[in-house]
C-alpha cells in the first residue's frame, strides 16, 4: 500500500506553476519533479499540467463548471472564480481583470489538452463555386455570393451544411467556412473564450476576403452586446464593409412546447429584435446587421404536425426510446433528442430561412425543396410562409 503525501508548493515565474512532490511509500521515500512522475503498475501518470487542472478543478465546484447558472457569473461575485483568478491568472483569456465562467470552463479543457465533447471543425465550399473579382461584371439577374464564416453549435451547423449544397446556380461565388463547438461553447463568448477556436476564426477573418460573419445564440451570459462586439470589432477590423447576420435557433426541450408554438415565438423573436438586434445596429450603423430567426421554421413544422399537416411525421420526438434511433432514421420526428437536435427537415428548412435572408432571394425560382423519404412535404412552401414572418426584421436594412 502506498500513502500518498502532497506538498505542493505555488510559484509563479512567467505562465509556468511550479510544484513540488514528495512521495512516500513503506520502502523509501521518492522525489518527484515537477515534469513527470510514473507511479508503479503504469496506472497513474500525472504531469504539472495534470496537476494544474486538479488544482484547478478543486478551486471551482463540479457544479459550477458544468451547469448552467443564471445571471452573469464572474470572479466580481463568485468567491470560487476570484480565488481561482488569484491562483491562476492566465485564464483570464481576454486580460481584463475578470475571470467567467466562460473563461474557467475554456482553461480547464485547455490545460487539459482536450477540447468539449461533440466538436466537428471543417471548412465548406460548395462545388464549383468561384468567388468572382471584385469587378466582375455580373448577368442579369446574377447574385454575388458571400464568402462567410459561420460561427456555432450543434443547433446551428446542421443547416450550415444544408445551405452550402442549395445555393442556386444565379448565385456566383457563394463559400462557406465553418468554426464549430457544441453547446454554450459555440456561442460568441464561448468562442472567443477557447484559444483555439479564436484562433481558428481570426486566422480566417485576417485572408481579408470575408465579407459575412454568421453567428448565433446561446443565452445572455455568453451571447451579449458585448460577446458579438468582440467578433464584429475585429471582422470590421479586416473587411470594415462586412455584413453580419445573427441566427437565432430554437430553445431546449422542443418537444415540450406549448399549444401555438408559432405565435409563442413570434412575440419572444420580436422582443429579441427589439433589444439585442437593435442595439447591434446602433453599434454599426455602417454595416449591414442582418436577423434570421430560423427558429420561427421549426415551431412551424411543430404546429403543422399538431395539426396533422405534415406528412410522413408522426412526433416532435419519439416518445419511446427504444423505437427512436428507427424514427430517426425513417425520418418520422423532427428532433433527435431531448435536448432538441434537429433532424434533417427543420435543419433543412433553416437553411431555406438562411438563403432568403442573406440574399433577399425569391425562393418561388427554387426547385422543389424536398427532404428524401418526406416527398409530400413542400420545403419551399413552407421556407416562403416563414421568410415573410421573418422579412420586417431586415426592412430597413439596405443591400448596399
Amino acid at each position: 500500500m502506498v500513502l500518498l503525501v502532497f506538498f505542493v508548493t505555488f510559484a509563479r515565474r512567467g505562465s509556468l506553476l511550479n510544484i513540488a512532490m514528495t512521495f512516500y511509500s513503506q520502502e523509501q521515500p521518492v522525489n518527484v519533479s515537477s515534469d513527470q512522475l510514473l507511479i508503479d503498475r503504469g496506472n497513474w501518470i500525472w504531469s504539472a499540467p495534470k496537476i494544474c487542472v486538479f488544482l484547478f478543478s478543486l478551486l471551482l465546484a463540479p457544479s459550477l463548471l458544468a451547469s448552467p447558472l443564471k445571471g452573469e457569473i464572474s470572479s466580481k461575485n463568485n468567491e470560487r472564480l476570484r480565488q481561482a483568478l488569484k491562483e491562476f491568472p492566465e485564464a483570464d483569456t481576454n486580460k481584463d481583470g475578470v475571470l467567467t465562467l466562460i473563461e474557467a470552463r475554456a482553461f480547464r479543457a485547455q490545460q487539459r489538452g482536450e477540447e468539449e465533447p461533440q466538436i466537428r471543425e471543417e471548412v465548406i465550399k460548395p462545388p464549383k463555386a468561384q468567388n468572382p473579382p471584385s469587378n466582375a461584371i455580373l448577368k442579369e439577374g446574377e447574385i454575388k455570393g458571400y464568402h462567410g464564416l459561420y460561427m456555432g453549435h450543434s443547433f446551428f451547423q446542421p443547416s450550415v451544411w444544408k445551405l452550402a449544397k442549395m445555393i442556386p446556380s444565379d448565385i456566383k461565388g457563394h463559400a462557406q467556412y465553418s468554426v464549430f463547438s457544441g453547446g454554450a461553447n459555440g456561442s460568441p463568448g464561448g468562442l472567443w473564450a477557447a484559444k483555439k477556436k479564436r484562433e481558428q476564426a481570426k486566422k480566417i477573418l485576417e485572408t481579408k476576403k470575408i465579407d459575412l460573419l454568421v453567428m448565433t445564440y446561446y443565452s445572455p451570459q455568453d451571447s451579449s452586446i458585448e460577446h458579438y462586439s468582440r467578433w464584429f470589432d475585429f471582422a470590421i477590423a479586416q473587411n470594415s464593409e462586412v455584413t453580419f447576420m445573427v441566427a437565432l435557433p430554437w430553445a431546449k426541450q422542443p418537444h415540450e412546447v406549448e399549444q401555438s408554438a408559432s405565435k409563442m415565438a413570434q412575440k419572444k423573436v420580436t422582443k429579441f429584435n427589439e433589444t439585442l438586434i437593435a442595439a447591434l445596429r446602433e453599434k454599426y450603423p455602417k454595416n449591414r446587421v442582418l436577423f434570421c430567426p430560423y427558429a420561427l421554421g421549426a415551431y412551424e413544422l411543430i404546429d403543422r404536425l399538431r395539426d396533422q399537416k405534415l406528412s410522413g411525421v408522426k412526433y416532435i420526438l419519439d416518445p419511446n426510446r427504444k423505437t427512436r434511433a428507427e424514427s430517426k432514421r425513417k425520418k418520422r420526428q423532427l428532433f433527435n433528442d431531448e435536448l432538441g437536435h434537429s433532424g434533417e427537415l427543420v435543419s433543412a428548412l433553416g437553411a431555406l430561412l438562411w438563403l432568403q435572408t442573406l440574399y433577399e432571394y425569391d425562393l418561388s425560382k427554387l426547385e422543389d425543396q424536398r427532404v428524401e423519404g418526406l416527398g409530400k412535404i413542400d420545403l419551399k412552401e413552407l421556407a416562403q410562409v416563414v421568410s415573410k414572418r421573418i422579412a420586417p426584421f431586415n426592412a430597413k436594412i439596405s443591400k448596399d
